[in-house]
């Protein structure tokens, strides 16, 4: 009894102590973010879910953790770690718990439930206002989409020990698709440009790359997976549907692949059908399963990608993961099933995921969605990138489409007030592998579209600080780095790692059953990522481990396996969308903005493009580890 009456004084000197304490400004934004403004204010009844981000532990083991078991030549190299074991390692403490369920109880709030190492709790925006020393309001953008979101917040100075973030608030975001579309007006290498490269060049275009279709009367160049299997050496590799190995994509923004389209893809291609699952992020009201919705035409990126890991990965397995920002269902009649919610789709994604255990997960994840980095609040960034870094202790490769914006687009900080390059999130994040793109074949050149450069939030990461030091010391003029490093931070983690064709010619897409030419940085991703999958079933059949973590087994030598792209460059930051040409209102522009294809890895096509015959051989004769 004495010591059930000590926990309940310490609970209650615990809620003293919150409601006392002095507010700590979590996060400020200098401005509300360009393109947004405040449509109205919503009533103090309305009803809103927020998520409690839990400070996670040990953080600081989290990196040389990965570097261990993601080295080839480390002793720790595929000594995978389950999750379990990474739960025990990072997870948040009870302290936290209990701290953030009491704060929230003394605060009138009793609606919440935990997931993962985030506590969900529904309220109403009157509440929200108070605990948070905020005012929320309705933002509207230019495509008339709204958000219910604030430009900054507080938390009791007790509570900051324990908690990261708190979501959706200052993230206000457009996420979206890092796809091309026909309807694209690019700007296309110069000819001389090509013509140089291609005279360097003795390997031919294969045959299946030649190919063109006619769109609402515009012909398009354009090729099937067979061309890329010639392109990339993939022809003859048998891969084996019972090798455990599988790929998986993330589809946001309530995109979902067309089963449809799929089947008619498969027909038109010949390939045949393989085991194809869909996997709901926080489904509603006990969902299980996904009614196949009415064509939507921003369904495209989910096409796009479902189809080309269909045609390259075959006949291995593969998942969707849909995840429409949806918070946890909560059981209220204010708040029905079903309710249109605004959540940014990055962390529910990531934390789903690492709350699957292993055998759950394909050992591949590939992603082709982003936001300008300095659209995303920096601690929520890291927040999702320390994910993504666990994801890869417990082996799963993730790669993320670089962008389809050059060396940016908007091309302003965050502030509006200064112009700078925009690197793109989650593609600068240290703990995945960034797809950048290229176009032609044989030679392949740079795209200009590509994005890449130097990330705002993330350091150079430590596997490729050689890499990164060769470009800048050998590549980059003096007077160069002197002119764009009022626009750049070159002491950031360089993207993209490596590239893979992006357009020019165009991928075949079946979209609402009719084909349609694609294409970008977000067709490069599933494509590279289908051949790591293809890898993984041959170690898996030799008995080797996984590949994992990508990065330090490229930086390291896994380079040579890649043939390098040095012809081209990256434009962008010149008042103009790199995709269709059109002016971007209010656009910082920096003459002369660009980036260079070099030889090694350079901030446009990283290392290059992938060789799965190299690949494999080193893969199977222990280059890249036993």
């Amino acid at each position: 009894m004495a010591s059930n009456r000590a926990l309940k004084f310490a609970g209650l000197a615990l809620l003293l102590s919150l409601q006392a304490s002095a507010a700590v400004l979590v996060e400020k934004l200098a401005n509300v973010p360009k393109g947004w403004k405040i449509a109205n204010t919503p009533s103090g009844d309305s009803q809103m879910v927020l998520q409690v981000a839990l400070a996670q532990q040990n953080l600081d083991q989290l990196e040389s953790k990965l570097a261990s078991v993601s080295t080839p030549s480390s002793a720790s190299y595929g000594q995978y770690l389950n999750l379990d074991e990474v739960n025990s390692i990072f997870g948040p403490n009870n302290e936290s718990v209990t701290a953030v369920k009491s704060w929230l109880e003394s605060s009138g709030v009793t609606n919440y439930k935990t997931q993962g190492d985030s506590i969900w709790f529904q309220t109403t925006v009157s509440t929200a206002n108070s605990i948070l020393g905020t005012n929320f309001h309705n933002f509207v953008d230019s495509t008339g989409s709204t958000k219910l979101r604030t430009t900054q917040y507080s938390i009791p100075n007790e509570l900051t020990a324990h908690i990261d973030l708190i979501s959706p608030t200052t993230f206000f975001g457009k996420t979206k698709a890092l796809r091309t579309t026909h309807g694209r007006k690019t700007k296309r290498l110069p000819k001389r440009q090509v013509s140089k490269a291609i005279s360097r060049s003795k390997r031919q275009e294969p045959a299946s790359c030649e190919g063109s279709i006619v769109v609402e009367n515009r012909t398009f160049a354009a090729f099937g997976p067979a061309c890329l299997k010639a392109e990339y050496d993939i022809n003859g590799y048998k891969a084996d549907p019972r090798s455990g190995s599988r790929i998986g994509f993330g589809s946001f923004l309530n995109e979902s692949a067309s089963f449809s389209d799929i089947f008619l893809f498969e027909q038109y291609f010949k390939i045949p059908p393989q085991n194809f699952s869909v996997v709901l992020v926080n489904p509603q009201d006990g969902a299980t399963a996904l009614p196949q919705p009415p064509l939507d035409a921003n369904d495209g990126e989910a096409n796009l990608d479902s189809q080309y890991i269909a045609g390259i990965a075959n006949p291995l397995p593969f998942n969707e993961f849909i995840t429409a920002g949806s918070p946890p269902y909560f059981p209220d009649p204010v708040e029905p099933a079903g309710t249109a919610n605004e959540n940014e789709p990055y962390l529910p994604y990531y934390e789903f995921l690492l709350a699957q255990p292993n055998n759950s997960l394909p050992q591949v994840i590939t992603n082709s969605y982003g936001d300008e980095e300095q659209t995303v609040p920096e601690n929520y960034a890291v927040r999702v990138c320390n994910l993504i870094g666990m994801l890869g202790l417990r082996g799963i490769s993730v790669l993320e489409s670089s962008g389809d914006e050059g060396v940016g687009a908007s091309c302003l900080t965050q502030d509006q007030t200064s112009p700078q390059f925009n690197p793109i999130f989650p593609a600068t994040c240290p703990y995945l592998t960034s797809v950048g793109g290229t176009v032609s074949f044989n030679p392949e050149v740079a795209w200009v579209g590509s994005s890449g450069g130097f990330s705002n939030y993330f350091k150079t990461a430590w596997y490729q600080q050689a890499a990164v030091s060769n470009y800048l010391t050998n590549f980059v003029s003096d007077s160069t780095k002197q002119y764009y490093g009022q626009y750049v931070n070159f002491t950031g983690r360089g993207f993209p790692d490596v590239a893979a064709h992006s357009v020019d010619p165009d991928y075949i897409v079946f979209q609402g059953g009719a084909i349609t030419p694609s294409g970008g940085t977000s067709a490069a991703a599933p494509v590279t990522a289908s051949i790591i999958a293809l890898l993984n079933d041959a170690r898996l059949r030799a008995g080797k481990p996984i590949l994992g973590f990508l990065n330090p087994l490229i930086y390291g030598g896994g380079y040579k396996a890649f043939t390098d792209i040095t012809s081209g460059q990256s434009d962008g930051c010149n008042g103009n969308d790199t995709q269709n040409g059109e002016v971007i209102p209010g656009a910082g522009v920096i003459p002369g903005s660009h980036w260079n294809a070099t030889t090694g890895w350079d901030p446009v096509t990283g290392f290059g493009t992938p060789d799965f015959g190299k690949l494999l051989a080193a893969t199977l004769n222990g280059t890249f580890g036993s």
